[in-house]
């Protein structure tokens, strides 16, 4: 997840972001840039509501990058798949 500050956010609003951010288990990554800091949440947590930190003082945006899928993707799991259907195994690949 990606938290983006507001312009000009104060250091303190910033550093409750991140307080919140640490208690909902995320690790987080900072860049300070001129005007706004970008908050990089590693870590996840599938009960996690974003709406927690969307609406903290001083949050601009906050994008969600990760698939709720990934797990069953090919980009995690490259093999195909197995099943079994009436005693007979079938074996799905996909190659896009």
């Amino acid at each position: 997840m990606v938290v983006v500050t507001e312009p000009g956010a104060s250091e303190k609003q910033i550093e409750e972001i991140i307080r919140a951010l640490h208690e909902h288990g995320f690790d987080v990554h900072r860049s300070t840039g001129m005007q706004q800091t970008v908050l990089g949440a590693i870590g996840v947590q599938p009960e996690f509501d974003h709406r927690q930190i969307e609406l903290l003082p001083g949050v601009a945006e906050l994008l969600c990058i990760m698939e709720p899928y990934k797990l069953a993707s090919k980009t995690f799991k490259r093999e195909g798949s197995l099943f079994g259907v009436g005693g007979i195994k079938i074996e799905v690949m996909m190659w896009w």
